[in-house]
């Protein structure tokens, strides 16, 4: 657009809305409103750090596939600590699992699974005790099955527990309930395989320290700013309240998981966001208040921003539909941007009002006089955020596009509405005459240097930008984001206690095998230098399981033996009888209960003296449920015993359902090596990832995402700088129609980002995927300082400072003011990430803002000497 069309369309804007400030307000706030509105209705918080990255990278997509093939993929995890031993953690698991499932949030909790819901294979691949002791179990339990009566097993079962029926009140009272109660006449019931199948076995560590309850939340019907935050909340209480309930509050507990980290990340990061909005607000209006010596201006100019932030709540909404970690700081970032263009109008509608006799043709002149740049820098800044639009690092993406919206639109809200609001102040004049003059006196004394020294000053700022670029080449990008979490979470908190636990690391790896091709897969990461454990359905493919297989045939190659015993009716009482009498008379309260039980059945079989019909009665009974129970414990250990490994039909449903596929894929959990050193950090991360590669080049899961993400964000963010420069430069470009003055107002913001660079590598802050975000920001937000002295610089180069007079000056310094404030108070976050962003965009306005009241007039003032060398007349060689 050529000068003079569009002085005339800026000043026509500024004549039109102060001359009609009730429309443009009305108009305005009927915007606001209905922005807000769609706001609140439609706009969602997604906590999910997967939903930064497209699906349509090969990485991120197969991720994505395995979410929706394992449904319980982001589970919670309750976890309960105590002493492996401690039953009563065990029992408060149960308990506790059993009281979720009732909560309305819950729709599955599991604290573990009974083994009588497994197959008769799962035994094999318990831990070595365990296994020894069913093994043995097992060959006892032939040796029963071979009884043919039920005399004959109850002889069997006598001698090969002579040693220890005392001792286990438990085992003993199992194996003699079903002969007391044939002997009392009571219904008879063999449970001969509850010693084999009878135990619970929780889910817990592989040291047992730490009990876990998996839950599965139910999936929210409708969209929700808060996301999860409060159905944890909700289970969170309702633990507590468990816990005190049963007077068991000196048990740690705590929640953790994938989804709690990243909903306890985004609900603390959203809280920080708001409050350093608040405070930013507060802040820059009362800086404008100690400025401005009135509270009208001020006033005027935060109601202005206010609608525009409305109204990129709506864009938000309509562009976008939600929010995610690093869009939803975007509003603390417009305060300070938007807040920029009310200062531009005030400093210079202070300098011009004098020649006016309305605010009409006095806001018509500031418009034309500021309004080139404010266009230009907000274009620019928008375009710098635009850049990121493209990017497959949708975190990135959706910022941009959100800011770059929300930038043109406050841009809009203010020259609208500050403009019609000030035409609304009857004092406008007033107020606008004591302003203080900040930054007035130290251009004045700039003046002298810069017009005197302007070559010495340059070569130092040259040397200096130098240096500073070198210390900056010492950056790392750190890809661990527990760094970035904030201290003292508490899902944090439990994920590294899981971490420390071998095989247990919520970031262990993903691979998603055949059946056919697991056990030489498992095999072949069992191997690997940096991997621990392959768990998942690897558990069922141990390293040892040949041996144990060996172990199990010699077991089911013994022959049995069974005790023979009469055929009389009165020998099974006999023998209660007999061991009645060897029961100690200290008995513990299990065994006297069961020989109370006895004593009862004995004395109901003595009155039946003389009724031999009923004895036999009592005693076909037994021999019925015991020909059946038989028939069910041999077929159970013959399978128990069988050559077949275990495999996916002895698992019980809840590791089924954790490790088996809808397509039928099993699921490898590739555990790495426990170390001080966390398995996100940078160097170790690679080192996994790449290692698993080589026998699983798909591996995916948290490690995978991470790693490649990592080097996504690097890549995008660096493609987006050079667009942004690129981008930028052209609309300088279009702007000024001339390559040195475009190179002039990028000229501080190089400066700044170099410096910013340098000042990370100086003070040990390493780069990562937040603070990553604002170096694109730097080049969009920075140049529009240089854009405005350049503009200044340009409607008379003999002024001094060069590009610094007629309120530039101050208005450039008030505007980093503000923006620094925005960010600035970003820095009272925990989330580490955001507080690192906060840092590193306050020191890179910081920097430009000196470049833009140093390096920049003294190009400026050596350009305008060059300009007048060449132009000096030349004499007469005649």
């Amino acid at each position: 657009m050529h000068q003079v069309p569009r002085h005339r369309l800026l000043g026509s804007w500024g004549h039109w809305v102060t001359t009609y400030p009730g429309r443009t307000l009305l108009l305005c706030s009927l915007l606001a409103v209905g922005s807000i509105l769609t706001a609140v209705l439609t706009i969602e918080v997604k906590p999910d750090r997967n939903a930064l990255i497209s699906e349509d990278l090969d990485w991120s997509g197969r991720y994505a596939d395995y979410r929706r093939d394992f449904p319980r993929w982001d589970d919670v995890i309750v976890c309960l600590e105590g002493d492996p031993e401690d039953e009563r953690v065990d029992a408060l698991s149960r308990r506790l699992a059993a009281s979720l499932l009732e909560h309305d949030d819950v729709s599955a909790a599991d604290a573990g699974f009974h083994l009588r819901d497994a197959g008769p294979g799962l035994w094999k691949i318990a831990p070595q005790p365990l296994f020894q002791d069913t093994l043995e179990k097992l060959r006892k339990g032939r040796n029963v099955a071979a009884s043919e009566t039920a005399a004959s097993a109850l002889l069997t079962m006598l001698e090969q527990e002579e040693d220890d029926a005392a001792a286990d009140a438990a085992d003993a009272a199992t194996a003699m309930t079903p002969f007391i109660d044939a002997i009392a006449g009571r219904p008879v019931t063999f449970d001969l395989l509850a010693p084999l199948q009878g135990e619970w076995q929780p889910l817990e560590t592989a040291s047992g320290r730490i009990r876990i309850i998996q839950l599965t939340l139910r999936k929210a019907s409708e969209a929700s700013v808060a996301g999860i935050a409060e159905t944890l909340s909700s289970v969170r209480t309702h633990v507590e309240e468990s816990l005190h309930a049963w007077d068991a509050q000196d048990i740690p507990w705590g929640i953790t998981g994938i989804p709690a980290i990243e909903s306890d990340e985004t609900q603390q990061a959203t809280y920080d966001s708001t409050i350093a909005s608040c405070i930013a607000f507060g802040l820059i209006t009362a800086m404008l208040v100690l400025v401005f010596r009135r509270i009208r201006i001020p006033l005027m100019a935060a109601i202005s921003l206010v609608i525009g932030i409305a109204w990129s709540f709506g864009w938000a909404a309509l562009s976008i539909g939600h929010l995610q970690l690093l869009s939803m700081v975007f509003s603390a970032i417009l305060i300070g941007l938007g807040i920029d263009f009310a200062l531009h109008i005030v400093t210079r509608l202070k300098e011009v009002h004098t020649q006016f006799t309305s605010l009409p043709e006095a806001m018509a002149q500031t418009f034309r006089d500021v309004g080139p740049g404010l266009l230009t820098g907000a274009v620019t800044t928008a375009v710098a955020f635009g850049c990121t639009a493209t990017s497959a690092f949708l975190g990135m993406a959706e910022m941009g596009i959100i800011a770059a919206g929300g930038v043109l639109l406050c841009l809009i809200a203010i020259m609208s509405c500050f403009p019609a609001l000030l035409a609304l102040n009857s004092r406008w004049r007033q107020d606008l005459d004591v302003i203080r003059p900040v930054g007035t006196p130290l251009l004045r004394r700039l003046s002298g240097p810069l017009h005197n020294h302007a070559g010495a000053m340059l070569v130092v700022a040259i040397l200096a930008t130098g240096l500073l670029a070198a210390a900056g080449s010492r950056l790392e990008y750190d890809s661990n984001i527990m760094n970035l979490q904030p201290p003292g979470l508490e899902a944090v908190s439990w994920q590294q206690k899981l971490a420390s636990e071998p095989g247990e690391d919520l970031w262990s790896g993903l691979v998603l095998s055949e059946p056919s091709s697991a056990p030489d897969l498992v095999a072949n990461l069992r191997g690997l230098e940096n991997v621990s454990e392959v768990g998942g359905m690897g558990w069922l493919l141990p390293p040892d399981l040949l041996e144990r297989q060996q172990l199990v045939n010699t077991t089911a190659a013994q022959p049995v033996h069974a005790e023979t015993a009469p055929t009389g009716l009165g020998f099974v009482a006999n023998v209660l009888m007999k061991i009645r009498d060897r029961l100690p008379a200290n008995a513990s309260s299990e065994m006297a209960d069961l020989v109370r039980q006895i004593d009862q059945a004995l004395d109901a079989w003595r009155d039946l003296d003389r009724d031999t019909a009923t004895r036999r009665q009592r005693m076909e009974t037994l021999e019925i449920a015991w020909a059946s129970a038989r028939t069910e414990l041999m077929s159970w250990i013959d399978a128990a015993l069988g050559p077949e490994p275990p495999g996916p039909s002895d698992l019980p449903p809840i590791l089924r359902s954790n490790w088996i596929g809808e397509d039928g894929r099993w699921l490898l959990r590739v555990a790495p090596v426990v170390s001080n050193q966390s398995i996100l950090d940078p160097d170790r991360l690679a080192d996994f990832v790449e290692q698993v590669r080589t026998v699983a080049p798909n591996v995916l899961g948290p490690p995978v995402q991470i790693f490649e993400s990592s080097r996504l964000i690097v890549r995008a963010y660096t493609n987006a700088g050079i667009l942004a420069l690129a981008a930028v430069l052209l609309v300088l470009l279009a702007d000024f129609r001339s390559i040195f003055d475009a190179f002039s107002a990028i000229l501080p913001v190089l400066v700044g980002f170099a410096g910013t660079l340098g000042i990370m590598g100086l003070s040990g802050i390493d780069l990562n995927f937040a603070n990553l975000m604002v170096l694109p920001m730097i080049f969009g937000i920075g140049v529009d300082s240089g854009v405005h002295v350049v503009h200044r610089w340009r409607s008379n180069p003999d002024m001094q400072p060069p590009g610094l007079w007629g309120g530039t000056g101050v208005g450039i310094l008030l505007t980093t003011a503000t923006t620094a404030i925005g960010f600035g108070t970003l820095m009272i976050a925990e989330h580490r990430g955001i507080q690192s962003l906060a840092i590193v965009m306050v020191v890179g306005l910081g920097l430009t803002l000196v470049a833009c009241w140093t390096v920049l007039p003294c190009v400026l003032r050596l350009r305008q000497q060059v300009v007048r060398a060449f132009r000096k007349p030349t004499a007469d060689p005649r």
